[in-house]
């Protein structure tokens, strides 16, 4: 039978892994955060757990998540603390990336005092938060009840929560970045043209923007995949990329399609394509950005006009 510590560990490694699974299923950032503080302290045998964000324009601390015993909300809740407040605890976990335990008061104290006033402090691990490179902020423990001794053991176990929690965050501002990027995209183009249509270089569709969407009654779920001429049902040569001679060189110059719509009807377009290329100049994908011929009526005008004729129809005399 195992012993004592050894059944510690496995349940250590079994929390450790269940941590990572969370971090990887849960999307929401506030949701993910909301866990690690509530599930952390008991790992290590304290009762309270923050989440301190870094926010490196302004050189300071504040709280992103907190747990503590009493409920909601705890001390952490609003703290911010500047940089230059605590130099030697920045110094440690901000530049040199390393753990610190904290034992306050003491004639090195790390914390300024108002925050040992308003959090109680006697003891507490500071854990920082980084990824790729990136430092995002600490994860901070301590105990309401006593002053708490961190193990070696328990100082691991933390850090590698906290890998899991940095690399969780990192990949949640990406994808916040990215979708702010894609927004500005869609409202530049929304603004130059009327659609946008993506393909790639063997002329398979990878996008429909909302604008080409609306225009031509084609959803991205459809589309995707296909080869551009055999759904507008134009020649290769008119999907193919047209050139025209400048004093810089050739330039891919605009064309007038009629591009089947998912109706059936053609709608007469400018379009424009714009070559995306890798560093080695290749050309990856190509950019459509299509404009549509004075008075032509978008797909779901064309769907309410058909529609208004069936009435017309019905009560139209049967001939003779």
């Amino acid at each position: 039978m195992p012993n004592r510590d050894e059944v510690d560990e496995e349940q250590i490694l079994a929390a450790l892994l269940g941590v990572a699974e969370m971090a990887g299923d849960l999307t929401d950032p506030e949701e993910l955060l909301a866990a690690i503080v509530r599930i952390t302290p008991g790992l290590v045998g304290v009762d309270r757990c923050a989440v301190l964000g870094y926010d490196k324009q302004a050189r300071e601390f504040r709280t992103l998540a907190a747990f503590g015993p009493g409920g909601v909300p705890t001390p952490f809740e609003g703290l911010r603390i500047q940089v230059a407040e605590i130099p030697r605890l920045a110094h440690r976990i901000v530049s040199l990336r390393l753990p610190a335990l904290l034992k306050e008061p003491s004639p090195e104290a790390m914390l300024p005092a108002f925050v040992q006033k308003r959090l109680g402090v006697t003891t507490a691990l500071v854990v920082p938060l980084a990824c790729r490179g990136r430092f995002l902020g600490s994860l901070w423990l301590d105990d309401t009840r006593s002053p708490h001794l961190f193990t070696s053991t328990e100082i691991n176990v933390v850090q590698g929560i906290a890998t899991e929690l940095a690399i969780a965050l990192n990949t949640s501002e990406l994808v916040g970045k990215l979708d702010l990027e894609r927004r500005r995209f869609d409202a530049l183009v929304g603004a130059l043209m009327d659609g946008l249509l993506i393909v790639d270089r063997d002329r398979r569709m990878v996008h429909l923007d909302p604008g080409a969407e609306a225009l031509l009654g084609w959803q991205n779920s459809e589309i995707r995949g296909r080869r551009v001429y055999e759904v507008f049902e134009i020649t290769e040569a008119e999907a193919d990329v047209a050139w025209t001679k400048e004093r810089g060189g050739a330039v891919p110059a605009a064309k007038v399609l009629s591009l089947r719509a998912r109706d059936g009807v053609r709608v007469s377009c400018s379009v424009l394509p714009i070559l995306v290329r890798d560093p080695e100049r290749d050309v990856l994908q190509v950019l459509y950005a299509i404009r549509k011929a004075a008075g032509t009526k978008s797909y779901a005008e064309r769907l309410m006009e058909s529609l208004s004729e069936v009435p017309r129809t019905q009560r139209a005399k049967p001939p003779e």
